[in-house]
């Protein structure tokens, strides 16, 4: 069944993975778009290069992220994005987003750019993602995981995607 839901998101332009922490993104973008020839863009990963680039090679952890470093983070994935998208690439956002909010800017550069989104939101229980996350070796604060959790808005059509496909307890 989940394979003939994805095909909806084949031909889109862009599609945002999201969800909470540890719900699985990564995972789930590996397991069913890795093959596709979508370019992957996740912004914890472009705090990480940034961090490493500008500190002389030191390892970047969660402890070490910055409000003050978003705008810049922010601003290098939008250019990433509208890079790829200008150069007729298929683009795969792997991020939180847990908020109408949050989702707005990438709907502004599709609809900008003219080209079609997306979105699969991984719907997994507050409980689950933090014993997921208790497991990992780099972990996300708890409180932020929580926080996120609030703020929740399970994506609708109405903000502007052309498919949303909302997977619960993955």
């Amino acid at each position: 069944m989940m394979s003939s839901e994805l095909r909806k998101f084949q031909d889109l332009d862009l599609v945002l993975i999201c969800g909470l922490p540890c719900a699985g993104k990564s995972h789930f973008a590996n397991v069913h778009f890795k093959e596709s020839g979508r370019k992957r863009i996740n912004r914890k990963e472009i705090r990480r290069l940034l961090y490493e680039m500008m500190h002389f090679g030191e390892k970047w952890s969660e402890d070490f992220f910055s409000e003050a470093d978003e705008f810049l983070v922010k601003h290098v994935e939008r250019k990433i994005i509208e890079h790829l998208l200008q150069d007729k690439r298929t683009v795969l956002i792997d991020n939180a987003s847990v908020s109408a909010s949050s989702r707005k800017g990438y709907i502004g550069i599709a609809k900008q750019m003219k080209k079609s989104a997306g979105v699969v939101f991984l719907n997994v229980p507050l409980l689950k993602c933090l014993q997921r996350n208790s497991k990992r070796p780099d972990h996300v604060p708890d409180r932020i995981v929580s926080n996120l959790s609030a703020a929740i808005d399970i994506p609708v059509k109405a903000e502007g995607f052309k498919e949303v496909l909302v997977i619960e307890d993955y």
